[in-house]
C-alpha cells in the first residue's frame, strides 16, 4: 500500500507541473499574437492625417526664454513663422478651418486672417487662383532684421508643388510668447493684395497697424467686397 500510494506522489509530481507548464506557454503565446507587431505598431503611430497635423501647428506655441527678442532668437522667430506659412496654406489646400489664436493676439489682425483663409479657400474651389496650397512647403533662406525694440521683420520664400510664393510678417512677443503682429502674402490674385495694397505699396513694418480704425475698416470693406464677387 505504501509503495502504491509513493508510486502515484511520483506520478503527480512528473505529469501535474508538466501540464501547468505546457498551459503557461499556450497562455503566453496567445498574448503575444494578440500584440500588434512593433514595426507596424510604430509606423501606425508615427502616421498623421493632414487635418491632425494642422490642429497639432493650431495649438503650438514658440516661447523665448527672455522678455524681449534678440538676435539669438532668430532661430526661434524662423520656426514660428514657418509653422505660421505651413498652418495657413495647408488649410487652404485642404480646405479646413483653423484657429490662429496661437500665433495672432490682436482681434482686428486674427479676425483679417479668418476672412482671408475663407475666401481664398472659396476662390480656390471656384478655380480663381493659380497658386497650388498645401501642408509641405519647401522654404529658402529667411531674411530676418529687428525693426525695433521687440520687433522683427522676416520674410519666408517658400513653395508647394512649383507654386513659389513669400510671406512677410512681423513678429513681436507677448509674456515670451512670439505674435504676429502685421503679415502679408502679396500673390498676384491674393486676397490680402486686393484687400491691403499692392507689394510695391503695402509696407510691413508697423506694429500697430491693426489698430488704425480707419484703415482696418476700408480693409474690411474690400473684403465685403471680394465675398460678393465670389457669391457670398
Amino acid at each position: 500500500m505504501k509503495k502504491a500510494v509513493l508510486i502515484f506522489m511520483i506520478f503527480s509530481l512528473v505529469v501535474f507541473p508538466g501540464c501547468r507548464q505546457t498551459y503557461d506557454i499556450k497562455d503566453n503565446t496567445l498574448n503575444r499574437e494578440n500584440q500588434p507587431d512593433s514595426a507596424e505598431y510604430s509606423e501606425a503611430a508615427s502616421t498623421q492625417s493632414t487635418e491632425d497635423v494642422l490642429n497639432q501647428l493650431a495649438s503650438q506655441e514658440f516661447f523665448i526664454p527672455g522678455e524681449k527678442l534678440s538676435d539669438a532668437d532668430e532661430e526661434t522667430i524662423t520656426a514660428f513663422g514657418k509653422a505660421f506659412v505651413n498652418l495657413y496654406n495647408g488649410a487652404v489646400g485642404d480646405q479646413k478651418k483653423v484657429s490662429f489664436e496661437k500665433y495672432i493676439s490682436n482681434k482686428n489682425l486674427r479676425e483679417f486672417t479668418d476672412k482671408m483663409l475663407e475666401l481664398t479657400q472659396k476662390r480656390k474651389l471656384q478655380g480663381g487662383s493659380a497658386v497650388n496650397y498645401g501642408l509641405k512647403n519647401e522654404f529658402g533662406q529667411a531674411e530676418i532684421q529687428q525693426i525695433q525694440d521687440n520687433l522683427y521683420y522676416i520674410e519666408l520664400p517658400f513653395q508647394f508643388e512649383g507654386s513659389g510664393q513669400t510671406c512677410k510678417i512681423l513678429i513681436t512677443v507677448e509674456d515670451k510668447s512670439l505674435k504676429l503682429a502685421d503679415l502679408y502674402f502679396g500673390t498676384k490674385d491674393g486676397v490680402d493684395t486686393s484687400a491691403t495694397g499692392h507689394p510695391a505699396e503695402r509696407e510691413i513694418n508697423n506694429p500697430d497697424l491693426w489698430e488704425d480704425e480707419a484703415w482696418v475698416k476700408g480693409v474690411f470693406d474690400r473684403l465685403e467686397g471680394i465675398e460678393k464677387s465670389l457669391g457670398s
